[in-house]
């Protein structure tokens, strides 16, 4: 049940971000600034370092979840298999936001990442589908 409290909350940070319908593109370089940050964020999630994401998290993402709640995506990802790399990825601003679009590839199923950065690059939204 927990779980599912802490996908209700992510989910919940997530659409304020995105509610307004889809974003614009953004040009390469930023596309690769951005999904670069939120590929390094995979990886210290697939490592378990949730303080170290904590870190990156604008303050509203602080108040509402802690790195306890954010390690209880950890029976999804582990049912998930081993971790391979990143497939699609797509970079889009909204409203001043970058949002980025991950496709994870593990070794039992994919994973979607959507991270949201705000203009002072600090992470707005976080959602694993």
């Amino acid at each position: 049940m927990k779980l599912k409290n802490m996908v209700l909350i992510l989910i919940s940070i997530c659409m304020v971000a995105l509610l307004a319908g889809c974003g614009n593109k953004v040009d390469d370089v930023t596309a690769q600034k951005y999904a670069g940050k939120a590929e390094e964020v995979i990886q210290l999630l697939n490592a378990g370092e949730y303080d170290s994401i904590m870190e990156q998290f604008d303050e509203t993402m602080k108040a509402n979840l802690t790195a306890e709640q954010l390690a209880q995506i950890e029976p999804v990802l582990t049912a998930s298999g081993e971790f391979k790399g990143i497939g699609k990825q797509t970079v889009e601003e909204k409203d001043g936001m970058k949002i980025v679009v991950l496709v994870a590839n593990y070794s039992e199923d994919k994973r979607i990442f959507t991270i949201t950065y705000d203009a002072n690059d600090k992470i707005a939204g976080f959602f694993v589908k």
